[in-house]
């Protein structure tokens, strides 16, 4: 009986420790932290390209078209 509550108790202590372990984030290590910002950062230069482009064109398509001289 006595070796039942030990075992109860011990059960009971793994599985609290268990939660708080499972509740704190796993630390990234600083090249994946880096790898993460480089490839956020090609993407957004990525965008801003497709956004000029799409810009540059509403321009060429507005301007008006040059008269020919004759």
């Amino acid at each position: 009986m006595l070796l039942l509550k030990h075992l109860e108790m011990l059960v009971l202590i793994l599985f609290f420790i268990s939660m708080l372990t499972q509740a704190n984030p796993l630390k990234r290590s600083i090249s994946e932290v880096q790898l993460m910002h480089n490839v956020r950062e090609h993407k957004e230069v990525g965008d801003r390209q497709d956004w000029l482009q799409e810009k540059l064109k509403e321009i060429i398509i507005s301007s008006p078209k040059p008269q020919q001289v004759q």
